[in-house]
Parts: C-alpha cells; structure tokens; sequence
C-alpha cells in the first residue's frame, strides 16, 4: 500500500486540492493519505530556496542530509516515514514538497505555480494556466472534491429546503491584490437585501474576513443561511454548491472560485473598488471569462447587475477519473 503524505498550510481550499488529488490516486491504486500542517519559517525559507534552487544543493537533499535541519526552515513537521507520494498546494508548502521528494526519492505533486522553484524539483506540476512545463497537467479548473455527503441531512441540519433554489455567496477578504473597505460590505450587504425577496441566500465568511465585517454582516444581511467563520467555522461549501442554483464569491480566492466553477453552476466573481490581480492570477480568470464560465463584476456596480442564468456555459469540469488518466504517466 502507497503512503500519500499532503502537506498542508492550513488553508482549506489549498488542503482540499490536495485531497482532490490524493482521492485521485487513491481511486487508482491502494493507498494510505496523511497530512500534516506545517507552518514555513521566513528566515529559514530563503536559504533552503538557494539549496533547491542549485545542483549541488539538491545533491545534499538526496543523501537526506536536510532532513534532521527540517525545523530550522519549518513548523509542525512530524512525519517519520518515508512518503511513496507527497501532495501540496500553495507556495509556503512547495519547498519542503521538494525537499522530502529528494531526500525519500519520492514522487511528488505541487498544485499551482511553483513560484522561484525550479518546476523540474516536482514529479509533476498541476496547474490550470499552460506554463510551458514539460512536467506539467493542465486541468479545466484546480482539483475540486465532489460532494459526496447525504445533501439531505446537510438541508434537514441547516433547516433547508433539499428542493428549494437558493443562491451561494462565499465572502474572502483582503488578499492577492484585493482590498475591501466598509463601503464595499455595505454595497454588498445592500445587494443581498434588495433581492432577499426573490432568491434565498446562502452565506458563509471565511478566515480572510475581517472579524467587523462578518459582525455586520450577520447582523445586517437577510440570508437563509448565514455562517460566521470566526464565530463559528463549518465546513459548509460543498453543500451550499449542491444545493444553489448560482454562486456568488468575492474574487481574490482562487480557491473559491475555482469551487464554485468545479461545481458547474454559474459563477459571478465579485471585486472591491480596490483591486489589482497578479498576472499569473488574471490569467485565469480571463481564462474561465474566455470560456463562459464566469462573470465579473465590480461589487459598486451590483445594485445594476442583472444575472441571466441561461448565458452561462456550463462546461464539464476535468474529474478525478480524468486527473487520474493524466497522473497515470508519472505514476508509473
């Protein structure tokens, strides 16, 4: 049996692609999923950068020399073992993805842009945008998990309707060039209310959500269903996504609109007054724009936002079996 070690920065939508990934291989042969949260070390992360980055550092991995030094450049590292196949997403996990795979000779996946890492320190990159690897897997959309619970006992929990139309809205904050200010909770807060009457909201905040905001907004926003991460944290997304029939989400979470494309419903990103993506970003979100599968819209302007559900194109999205096909090359 394979032992499958994700590496995860405690972010969950960067923890969920991993899973999606090791769901994956896990469809295609035995296999034993781990994961530990580690924390990088700012200090520590720039000289095991120059290390990964040169032949002869990488030379110095591979007779696992590092290893016994893993604190000096991270937190939370336990694992004792060695891995068959090491999964991460999100840039603070990518270094030590690369040095565990030197030092065991294990395979390794990394979920994104490797950012300043040499792309070929990963068995395979996974990524939505062509980067021009010779070791990459261009997937439709970043590696979503399916809903797979009884969305029956999901409603009859949160008191809803299994049957009932209802609208998501996953709210983020400040982040990936993205600032929001009280004027855009209010315009949004605003927005939600002035349809309250006609489409019944479900609304969850996230860890990005300043604490003041989701106070308002609990407080202020006529939702069916309203979650306050700070308060409260629940893993609600993929059941709000089943059970909505559109999906509303603040736009600097790649993570989020990537689950809200992943479950072929229409998606409509929403952007504060504040804000400027980074390239590789903007690309793909040009790219679900290109094919259809978003709109974007500038939370200011929402009050004259008009959502036609039916000029959406709602594509199939790449599924396990699919990342499974691709994976088989560099897993043999």
């Amino acid at each position: 049996m394979k032992k499958v070690l994700i590496l995860s920065d405690g972010r969950p939508g960067h923890f969920n692609q991993s899973l999606a990934v090791a769901e994956a291989i896990k469809g295609m042969d035995e296999a034993e999923v781990k994961y530990i949260e580690i924390k990088v070390k700012k200090m520590g992360k720039y000289l095991l950068r120059t290390l990964l980055n040169t032949g002869f550092g990488q030379k110095l991995c591979k007779k696992g020399r590092f290893l016994k030094f893993i604190s000096l450049f991270y937190e939370g590292y336990t694992w004792d073992q060695k891995p068959d196949i090491i999964i991460s997403a999100g840039k603070d996990t990518s270094l030590l993805n690369a040095l565990l795979a030197l030092s065991y000779g294990s395979k390794n996946f990394f979920i994104g842009h490797p950012k300043k890492l040499d792309h070929h320190l990963f068995t395979a990159i996974l990524t939505v945008l062509d980067l021009g690897y010779d070791n990459q897997i261009i997937l439709d959309v970043a590696p979503t998990r399916s809903y797979s619970g009884d969305l029956k006992e999901f409603a009859k929990k949160y008191d809803l309707d299994p049957q009932g139309e209802y609208y998501t809205l996953l709210i983020g904050g400040d982040g990936s060039g993205y600032q929001f200010d009280e004027e855009d909770i209010e315009q949004l807060i605003a927005f939600v209310n002035a349809t309250a009457d006609k489409v019944k909201w479900l609304v969850t905040t996230s860890r990005r959500t300043p604490v003041a905001y989701e106070e308002k907004m609990a407080k202020e926003m006529k939702a069916e269903c309203f979650i306050a991460y700070h308060q409260d944290p629940q893993k609600v997304v993929a059941g709000f996504l089943e059970l909505s029939r559109a999906v509303f989400v603040t736009e600097e979470s790649a993570s989020m609109v990537s689950e809200g494309v992943a479950s072929r419903k229409p998606v409509v990103t929403l952007a504060p007054k504040i804000h400027v993506a980074d390239k590789n970003y903007q690309k793909i979100l040009e790219k679900f724009l290109i094919q259809n599968r978003i709109r974007r819209v500038e939370i200011s302007r929402l009050e004259k936002f008009k959502i036609d559900l039916e000029t959406f194109d709602i594509l199939e999205i790449c599924s396990s079996e699919e990342i499974v096909k691709k994976l088989e090359v560099y897993l043999s």
